[in-house]
């Protein structure tokens, strides 16, 4: 039996040569050699161990949004949470259920309907619920770690865990799983009872502050690096007089420095290239390295 034949022998959807391009936000990267779909928890055991009965590499792979994925592609199989497996659910009175795939818009309009807050921070950040525990998203000082209760995920080895918050060694744009090669199946977050009306202003303001302050017109990653510590990456980028710099089709935003962007048919090579140039004027200029936020699917 081949690959592709014990992936639909357990129900799997699978394609071959699929373009990464159309799976990340940055519009960028080659083919897949196996691209199969997770529909729910069955399928991310199945595929894993067939994965490894074949002896390839697995990548896991969620909305793509803070992801370069390379211009020659993956030689392996690609791993990709789909929409399907997005169940959203109250648990309790304040205590929201995801599965791995749902977009944190969805789980934003979900607790504001339900008159929760504590996600509001996150509407608008283009990122699964993958993803963003993954990364430890924040942003306008909310981050995954103060929500999150815990988390439920599948080992390299096909073993079934729940981790804690405290088990999840959350940190700045950090979690266990950078280091520990599993996907995510679903999280509990902890949310507290408030008012809807003033909840769906906080989550209307900080989409209306990423609308004014970031490039969404144009394929990005979010943005690309790190803080440092006491400082903004966008700042000394903007300070080193980066802003518009380009490579080829790779530019650093002019309305907002700590975003690189995809101004036409940029590679992952152009991409790699400017964060390196950038690296170098800053730490030149300003004695500070900074560290990329985006993750190379490699």
């Amino acid at each position: 039996m081949d690959l592709c034949s014990a992936f639909l022998s357990k129900e799997i959807a699978v394609e071959t040569n699929v373009s990464l391009s159309e799976y990340t936000s940055l519009k960028i990267g080659g083919k897949a050699k196996y691209f199969v779909t997770i529909n729910s928890l069955q399928n991310v055991i199945d595929a894993i161990n067939i994965a490894k009965e074949f002896n390839l590499p697995y990548f896991v792979l969620g909305n793509g949004s803070n992801t370069l994925a390379l211009d020659y592609g993956v030689d392996g199989v690609i791993l990709y949470a789909s929409q399907n497996f997005s169940q959203i659910r109250l648990i309790d009175e304040n205590t929201i259920e995801c599965e791995a795939g749902a977009l944190l818009k969805d789980v934003c309009l979900f607790a504001l309907a339900h008159s929760l807050e504590g996600m509001e921070y996150f509407y608008g950040i283009p990122a699964s619920v993958g993803g963003a525990i993954y990364m430890n998203a924040g942003a306008y000082d909310g981050e995954i770690k103060n929500i999150i209760k815990d988390c439920t995920f599948i080992t390299n080895f096909g073993e079934q865990l729940t981790y804690s918050k405290d088990q999840l060694n959350l940190s700045y744009r950090h979690s266990y799983f950078m280091g520990h090669k599993s996907f995510i199946v679903k999280a509990r977050f902890q949310l507290h009872k408030g008012d809807q009306k003033e909840i769906e202003n906080k989550m209307n303001d900080f989409l209306n502050r990423r609308k004014t302050k970031q490039p969404l017109d144009y394929p990005s990653a979010g943005s690309t690096f790190k803080r440092p510590k006491f400082q903004y990456a966008s700042a000394l980028i903007d300070e080193c007089g980066l802003k518009g710099y380009r490579i080829n089709d790779a530019m650093v935003s002019t309305k907002h420095a700590g975003f690189l962007i995809n101004v036409g048919e940029a590679t992952s090579t152009d991409f790699i290239k400017l964060i390196e140039y950038i690296q170098s004027v800053v730490y030149l200029e300003k004695g500070i390295m900074l560290h990329p936020e985006v993750q190379i699917l490699k």
